[in-house]
């Protein structure tokens, strides 16, 4: 919703008639735009809101990771159709909507309304477009030099990195067909009771248009179908002024100021004890300010130059002049504001994407990663002079901030351009890859390589039938010539 929030905003303020179903509905109502909000969708013993249950295996034993999100996703939209207001809208008869605009990731069980208005879908991805992600348009998934997002490979894998990529990709399409959208059927068929559901699977392929929350200055030169629209940093806007108690500890900051956030999944407060005492003695002996996001009233032991604060106005304190470090999780809307806002990174990765954009980051060099396992006073001391005394991480963010805002269109009007570009063209079936309708052996070619391989080994093998026959029959001559002469 961080993402995509300010893409429903603006076709709002553009006169569209905007209905949201999400848990996050608008702190300031707007014309055009109503709120259908459900709640209590993830429980908390489900949610898996706490440091150490997100920190993930890596590699195949990743899968166990994506059964577990699957599981909680199926009753999650389970508990979504079944709220009132929801319930209202699957038994309005009344045609009431010319698009639907979702993200196909545990929320499958929305393709209901997709199959009930009969209207064209923009799918959005709030990361890259990975496996699945990019299915709904066909496009072309290449495992030889586009890593997985949670693989945390980079787009040159070694042999046994590719091995590890491919067999990841195959579990996936697989386990997601035959163990997770089977569910979400079934949970159409009972809230929705139309027996003509033809399923999610036959569904997906109809999507007209995927936005995606990436840009090719962040991420790998990969291909695109022309309904995949790019519009990474989308939700990133003009800088604002901070409050006044803020404002000034920024300010006031001769030696600079470090910001330190988690993101919204993961609490710092639930950092181990011995992890929060490295960094309690580390951030102790800085010159700097260390602005934390905290989510809890006090931290004991906490140094004097450390401000705490249980939400924090994260891009615009991004953009303050005296920002000259972001200890970050590495999530990816908060790689976008650190590259746009030109400020080197201390990645820590916990879950899903982040390992992949920390590596990609340390890579372009305007960051470094620390595993939580391998944080010591030692090197996160060391990592954090580095970042702050070397200048060639200040330089490539520069460099790579310059890449990243150089576009014809800024990320928003580029998505509302094709988001109305699909109203006017009846769902821009013109834009649809015929990929999508391709069995996945004629995809492969599997069907044609086939014949190439067969045929020849049928003709190779009728030729040597007949030369055996030649031979043969030349044997039985030459023989019978002998048995004459004798």
């Amino acid at each position: 919703m961080i993402s995509f929030t300010v893409l429903m905003q603006e076709l709002a303020r553009r006169g569209h008639q905007v209905t949201v179903i999400s848990s996050f509905p608008l702190q300031t109502p707007i014309a055009n735009h109503t709120d259908i909000v459900v709640r209590d969708t993830f429980p908390e013993k489900e949610s898996g809101n706490t440091f150490t249950d997100y920190k993930n295996s890596g590699g195949i034993l990743m899968m166990i990771g994506v059964l577990f999100f699957w599981d909680i996703g199926v009753k999650a939209c389970d508990r979504a159709l079944r709220q009132p207001d929801i319930q209202k809208l699957i038994n309005d008869n009344d045609p009431q909507f010319d698009l639907i605009i979702f993200e196909n990731f545990v929320s499958e069980c929305f393709y209901g309304f997709v199959h009930k208005y009969k209207v064209p879908v923009i799918n959005v991805s709030p990361t890259t477009a990975g496996l699945f992600m990019g299915d709904p348009v066909g496009n072309p998934y290449t495992p030889s030099y586009v890593p997985d997002i949670q693989m945390g490979y980079s787009d040159h894998m070694t042999f046994s990195e590719r091995v590890v990529n491919i067999l990841f990709a195959g579990l996936f399409t697989v386990g997601r067909r035959l163990l997770y959208l089977h569910r979400h059927d079934a949970l159409v068929m009972e809230h929705f009771k139309d027996p003509t559901f033809p399923g999610v699977s036959a569904l997906e392929p109809n999507a007209s248009l995927l936005l995606v929350n990436s840009h090719v200055s962040l991420s790998f030169p990969r291909p695109f179908t022309p309904n995949t629209i790019e519009v990474g940093g989308m939700h990133i806007k003009a800088a604002k002024k901070l409050p006044k108690d803020l404002q000034q500890f920024m300010d006031s900051a001769k030696h600079g100021v470090i910001y330190f956030s988690l993101g919204s999944n993961v609490r710092s407060s639930d950092m181990p004890p011995e992890l929060l005492e490295t960094f309690l003695m580390v951030f102790s002996k800085l010159k700097q300010q260390v602005l934390w996001k905290w989510e809890k009233d006090s931290l004991p032991g906490q140094p004097a130059n450390v401000r705490l604060g249980k939400w924090l106005p994260q891009t615009d304190i991004l953009a303050h002049p005296n920002l000259k470090l972001f200890i970050t999780h590495g999530g990816l809307l908060s790689t976008q504001e650190a590259i746009y806002r030109q400020v080197p990174m201390l990645a820590i990765p916990i879950m899903a994407d982040q390992r992949s954009n920390a590596n990609r980051a340390t890579a372009a060099g305007y960051a470094l990663m620390l595993e939580t396992e391998n944080i010591t006073v030692q090197s996160l001391s060391w990592a954090l002079s580095e970042l702050l005394n070397n200048p060639s991480y200040q330089e490539k963010v520069k460099w790579l901030s310059a890449l990243f805002r150089d576009q014809q269109q800024s990320p928003l009007e580029k998505a509302v351009y094709w988001t109305e570009y699909v109203l006017r063209h009846n769902g821009a079936p013109h834009l649809r890859s015929a990929a999508l309708d391709l069995y996945w052996y004629q995809y492969y070619l599997l069907d044609v390589l086939a014949v190439l391989l067969v045929v020849p080994m049928l003709l190779l093998a009728g030729l040597i039938l007949l030369c055996r026959t030649v031979c043969f029959r030349k044997r039985q001559q030459t023989s019978m010539t002998k048995k004459k002469k004798n």
